[in-house]
């Protein structure tokens, strides 16, 4: 996956630099003259259109590269090459849970009308500020 994210930085490097060059550069004039006499530059003409073309270029080369870095990511993230170190600490992180929940007391029945406790009483109020001295 690395050469493919190392791939894509490159397509989304060259097709930013492309875009900017496109954008950046003013286009030429391409007809010339007054009301009569109108003169059309085939150079200008061409010189535009490349520039459309760099345009364009660079926006297919971001979103490419941006498209491979994604899915270099994603597939890196969803690999399941675990090194057997890793998978050791899993399988000690199990257990450990397993033994937690071995020695856990759980509750399994629910309590007697007059076994449960209220921890809260509304009988007394007590006042928990201090008493103000003015």
């Amino acid at each position: 996956f690395q050469v493919g994210l190392i791939s894509g930085m490159a397509f989304m490097l060259i097709g930013l630099t492309v875009l900017v060059v496109g954008f950046l550069v003013p286009p030429k004039i391409e007809a010339l003259g007054k009301d009569d006499f109108v003169v059309v530059d085939t150079r200008a003409i061409q010189f535009n259109g490349s520039l459309d073309i760099c345009k364009l270029a660079g926006a297919i080369l971001f979103c490419v590269g941006g498209s491979t870095v994604a899915a270099c990511l994603l597939m890196s993230a969803f690999a399941k090459s675990y090194s057997k170190e890793e998978k050791y600490l899993q399988q000690r992180f199990k257990e450990r849970i397993a033994d937690i929940k071995a020695h856990a007391n759980p509750v399994t029945k629910a309590p007697a009308p007059g076994e449960s406790k209220i921890p809260v009483t509304l009988s007394k109020v007590q006042n928990v500020q201090p008493l103000s001295e003015t």
